[in-house]
């Protein structure tokens, strides 16, 4: 395959374009340990030629609902209506909200593509409708004050990523809390003392780091994810995990371990044991973001995530019941411990950034906040982000 491929561009002129594309991705030698990804990798680079980063993509053919604002979204000072509400919900919540958890379009459609071949469906990159300026526009017209969001970090993406937080900081100050993401896997993911430079170099640019998720079911004690860890006690900020079941006894002794770190659960992997955790460690927290059904309701669902159209359908059928069930399952919970719980959304795919998508996902929160005690309410909103996000 790789004969075939140099017949078209050679390996060292692919290896210089992609630096240059990517403005300070590492690209590691060939080796004979070097993955089948990585040699994917090579071939995605050369296609990526024929384009630039900021390519349109699909976003104008299949996401109409990204296309109709994007007039609007390239003014600064855009002022995008919110959707009207489509359900009578109340009482209902109509104050700030952060959105504690969403993964940010990655910088480089290169790096897009390769998600998507590695299982991440629908995994979008910022190019095309798809701008800084809109989301931006879409965060604002939602209502939300504040995201925390997850940059992910790869080697080969790793200065383009940086600047794109850099860049949101400059134009949008404080509407995105930057959170460092490490690669998902150790071909695409940078070494700890990249990370702790990069970190040390962008002093005050990330405000956590985060998501970490052992895609392979692997220990959260493997030494990168520790290295991660001593980064965030270092730097006084705090650590979004994705536990699954399993974890349990490791997630009680990473908090032994690190009293100092704040640590922001989330997934649903954990529902039978996180009340221990949260009642146990005062340094433990968890965003409320799984109620969506975003990614699926039946085992159908297992391999292949519903599309924007199914999701849309679904919600709109099952609006309260969906709501109905997150009010039984986590208002006393909440309502217990008023300070250690706050409200996400876990978007991540292309069609999650739709207008009408985060409408429908901002109603159902505000509807589910509305529920909640007066006392609560705020606090669950936004305060919790906030205090979370403090440096201390």
């Amino acid at each position: 395959m790789l004969a075939r491929f140099s017949r078209f561009v050679s390996v060292p002129r692919t290896f210089h374009k992609v630096q240059e594309l990517l403005n300070g991705a590492t690209i590691i030698s060939m080796r004979k340990s070097l993955s089948v990804l990585t040699l994917g990798l090579l071939v995605l680079f050369a296609i990526g030629l024929m384009r630039t980063v900021t390519e349109r993509g699909d976003f104008s053919t299949k996401n109409p609902g990204l296309a109709a604002v994007t007039a609007v979204a390239k003014k600064k000072d855009c002022a995008l209506t919110p959707r009207p509400r489509e359900f009578n919900a109340a009482p209902y919540y109509e104050g700030p909200l952060i959105d504690a958890h969403l993964h940010m379009p990655v910088s480089s459609s290169i790096v897009a593509a390769v998600g998507r071949r590695m299982g991440f469906e629908h995994m979008p990159s910022f190019g095309g409708t798809l701008t800084p300026d809109y989301l931006a526009c879409l965060l604002k017209g939602e209502g939300i004050k504040q995201t925390i969001g997850f940059f992910l970090m790869t080697r080969f993406s790793l200065g383009a990523e940086v600047r794109t937080a850099a860049n949101f900081q400059k134009n949008y100050p404080g509407l995105i809390a930057p959170f460092f993401m490490p690669g998902t896997n150790d071909t695409l993911r940078i070494s700890t003392s990249t990370a702790k430079s990069t970190l040390q170099k962008n002093k005050g640019l990330f405000k956590g780091i985060g998501e970490i998720k052992m895609f392979d079911n692997g220990s959260i004690f493997r030494p990168v994810f520790l290295a991660h860890y001593d980064l965030a006690k270092e730097q006084k900020i705090p650590v979004m995990l994705h536990p699954f079941h399993e974890h349990k006894s490791e997630v009680i002794r990473l908090l032994e371990r690190y009293p100092e770190v704040r640590f922001l659960f989330h997934g649903g992997d954990e529902r039978e044991w996180i009340m221990e955790i949260i009642k146990r460690f005062p340094n433990s927290y968890r965003s409320i973001d799984d109620v969506f059904a975003l990614y699926g309701w039946g085992p159908e669902h297992r391999d292949k995530k519903p599309s924007k159209e199914e999701f849309v359908a679904y919600f709109r059928g099952h609006f309260n019941t969906l709501l109905a069930k997150a009010l039984a399952e986590w208002k006393p919970r909440i309502e217990a411990y008023p300070n250690r719980f706050m409200w996400g959304t876990d978007r991540w795919y292309d069609w999650h950034f739709d207008y009408e998508v985060g409408g429908l996902l901002t109603e159902f929160g505000r509807a589910f906040i509305g529920r909640l005690s007066p006392a609560v309410q705020e606090k669950f909103a936004y305060k919790n982000a906030e205090r979370l996000l403090e440096r201390r």
